[in-house]
């Protein structure tokens, strides 16, 4: 970060960041570091055979919540705006094309760039699978009237997404 001819990207799992490198990704929000922040979504702690993670669903069943994930999933979006992102994006790791201009986008934008993208796992989550995503997302430029400039529509319209298990 000292450099400041360097572009910088980092990426990480929704573990990483929302749990064990929380303290990280806040601080860095919230200092508006010239860089790009690119989260692996997929709702599950995929390399350690499964178990709920932040952004796993209240009422989500894995081994080790045979009864249901009794938290709240994480708000990736909500908790980057409110700590201060001036660049906020979300994608799915299906739609190449669109995931590839967001991250062109973030990487170009001067001040923190979040980029959070739904990526399934095939062999732990048999819930949010590629085609519960194809099936229950909207891209926000087909919301009539959404501003994508305007944070307020950010947080009314895009930032909260619910998944069901």
């Amino acid at each position: 970060m000292a450099n400041k001819d360097l572009t910088v990207i980092a990426s990480g799992g929704d573990g990483d960041g929302y749990a064990i490198g929380m303290g990280h990704t806040i601080h860095a929000l919230r200092r508006n570091m010239n860089m790009t922040y690119i989260v692996m979504d997929n709702q599950i702690y995929g390399l350690t055979k499964g178990q709920t993670s932040p952004s796993s669903a209240q009422g989500f069943v894995t081994k080790s919540t045979p009864k249901g994930n009794i938290e709240q999933n994480v708000a990736p979006l909500e908790l980057a705006l409110s700590s201060g992102a001036t660049f906020v994006a979300q994608g799915f790791s299906s739609d190449i094309k669109a995931l590839t201009k967001m991250i062109e986008d973030a990487i170009n934008h001067d001040g923190f760039s979040f980029v959070n993208v739904f990526s399934p796992c095939v062999t732990y989550n048999k819930v949010n699978t590629y085609d519960w995503f194809k099936e229950n997302l909207t891209d926000i430029a087909d919301i009539d009237g959404y501003d994508f400039t305007d944070k307020n529509d950010g947080n009314t319209k895009g930032a909260r997404i619910q998944f069901t298990s």
